[in-house]
């Protein structure tokens, strides 16, 4: 399909709309992107919600979200005109230019800005994004799944040391000394070292964002970490960890 740019399909494509009433679409961020063979799997999403979107990577309209940059997304029930425009866009419109699924529930995506490709993708309602099985990374998180043990060493000291850094700055150093200290509680062979800091980007979201680092090391060798954790707050009331050294979802707490 020859790309053509949103500002002027606009103009070639005005959409009629039997009801001259704004439905408002979100506006999300894109957060993580894989590919599973021919399926592209999107996790597009805000402070409120998050989606997981797919398609086929032949299909027009399977385009990958650019990181850090707004995107309004269409349901069946969105009506809204663009900066400077008289007419409405709705899904429709975004399938016209794309592609139309038969089955299952249509979700368009649109560059805020007007700058880029229009997006089509078909709803995974079993998904959610945070609740994926496995991811690679979230942000400035980058987990170290599939890595070797020596880049996984890698990595894992680098995301620490950031985390140490944040808290530093923004508890103070003493803070730091405490959350350093290491937590041995009776009758367990293991002991518990904890940061939590703020991070931008978590989520695909640029705003402060919480997260919780847990390390477990053997109690008679502290060098020797038994597991390392990672809690994230996607949304209010709200927290996910993961197993930091392969990405894997530990909980899915609604914290309710």
């Amino acid at each position: 399909m020859k790309i053509v740019p949103l500002a002027l399909l606009l103009l070639l494509h005005p959409v009629v709309a039997g009801a001259q009433t704004l439905v408002p679409p979100e506006v999300v961020r894109s957060e993580n992107v894989r590919i599973d063979g021919d399926m592209k799997i999107v996790t597009v999403g805000n402070s409120q919600r998050h989606y997981t979107l797919f398609c086929n990577v032949k299909t027009a309209g399977c385009i990958t979200p650019e990181r850090g940059k707004n995107y309004l997304l269409f349901d069946t029930s969105t009506r809204w005109k663009m900066p400077g425009a008289t007419d409405f866009i709705t899904l429709a419109f975004v399938q016209d230019w794309t592609v139309k699924y038969n089955e299952g529930e249509n979700i368009g995506i649109v560059p805020e800005d007007a700058k880029g490709d229009l997006g089509m993708f078909l709803l995974d309602r079993t998904g959610g994004g945070y609740e994926q099985d496995t991811i690679f990374s979230d942000g400035p998180i980058i987990y170290g799944t599939g890595m070797s043990d020596a880049d996984r060493q890698k990595a894992w000291q680098h995301f620490f040391l950031q985390m140490v850094e944040a808290v530093a700055r923004q508890q103070g150093k003493d803070a730091l000394g405490v959350m350093l200290a290491k937590r041995c509680l009776p009758d367990q062979d293991f002991c518990t070292t904890a940061l939590d800091a703020n991070l931008v980007g978590v989520g695909g979201i640029q705003e402060p964002r919480m997260v919780l680092v847990i390390v477990a090391t053997d109690i008679h060798n502290s060098n020797k970490q038994l597991s390392r954790m990672v809690c994230t707050r996607p949304a209010k009331g709200k927290q996910v960890c993961r197993d930091w050294d392969t990405g894997k979802l530990v909980t899915d707490d609604s914290g309710q």
